[in-house]
C-alpha cells in the first residue's frame, strides 16, 4: 500500500495500491495539522484494517503552500520511511499539474496557478521546450490579465478561476485541472526516490 502526504493546504491523504485508490481524506481547513497529521494516517489505516507494516511506499508533497504544512508532511514522512524502512518521495504539486496536462495535451508555454488566497496565486512558467521558472507569488485581483501571448494558463481547480474574467485568443486558453491526485495516482505510485526527493519548496507570501 502507498501513503501520500499533503499538508500544503489543510490535509490530503491517500492509500492506495498500483491499480488505485482505497481510502482517502481531504481536511483542507484542519488547523494545526502537526497535532493531527500522525492522528488521521492511524484513523485511515484502520478505517481499511491496514497499519503501517502495510505500506510500500510513501509519498509527500513538496508545496507550495503552507510553510508550517509542508515542513510538517515533509518531516513525518521522513520520520515513517526510516522507522518503517519504506522509500519515501516528495513531488511538488506544479510537477503533478504538469503531468497530468501532458498526457492530453500538445507540448506549449505555460503558465501554472495555484491558488492561495483570493487575490494570490502561486505561479511558475514552464515553456514548450520544459524549463521551468522559479515559483513565485502573483496577485491578479478580480481580473486576471496575462500579457504574453501563446500561453495556456492551466489553474489546479475551476474554484479558483470562478471570480476571474480574461478574454483569450486563438492560441491561448485557460484550462482546469481537477481532482489532480485521483487523475496522476498511478503516476505517483512509479516514482523513484533516487530522483524524487522530499525537499520543501518554500514561498513568500508576504
Amino acid at each position: 500500500m502507498i501513503l501520500l502526504i499533503d499538508c500544503s493546504k489543510g490535509l490530503r491523504l491517500i492509500i492506495g495500491n498500483k491499480q488505485r485508490i482505497v481510502a482517502n481524506k481531504s481536511k483542507p481547513r484542519l488547523k494545526k495539522v502537526s497535532e493531527r497529521l500522525t492522528v488521521e494516517i492511524k484513523i485511515l489505516l484502520d478505517s481499511i484494517k491496514k497499519d503501517y507494516q502495510n505500506l510500500s511506499k510513501i509519498i509527500v508533497i513538496n508545496g507550495p503552500g503552507s510553510f508550517t504544512g509542508i515542513r510538517t508532511g515533509i518531516t513525518a514522512a521522513k520520520v515513517l520511511g526510516l522507522s518503517l524502512k519504506l522509500p519515501v518521495c516528495g513531488i511538488s504539486l506544479f510537477e503533478l499539474l504538469r503531468i497530468n496536462y501532458l498526457k492530453t495535451k500538445p507540448k506549449k508555454n505555460l503558465k501554472f496557478l495555484i491558488k492561495l488566497n483570493k487575490d494570490n496565486y502561486f505561479a511558475q512558467n514552464v515553456n514548450k521546450s520544459g524549463k521551468e521558472s522559479e515559483i513565485i507569488l502573483e496577485s491578479f485581483g478580480v481580473n486576471l490579465q496575462y500579457k504574453s501571448k501563446e500561453v495556456d494558463l492551466v489553474f489546479l481547480d475551476n474554484i479558483s478561476v470562478k471570480n476571474i474574467s480574461r478574454k483569450v485568443n486563438d492560441k491561448e486558453e485557460i484550462i482546469t485541472i481537477n481532482d489532480l491526485f485521483n487523475k496522476t495516482f498511478k503516476d505517483l505510485t512509479n516514482l523513484s526516490e533516487k530522483k524524487y526527493i522530499p525537499s520543501p519548496i518554500y514561498v513568500k507570501t508576504f
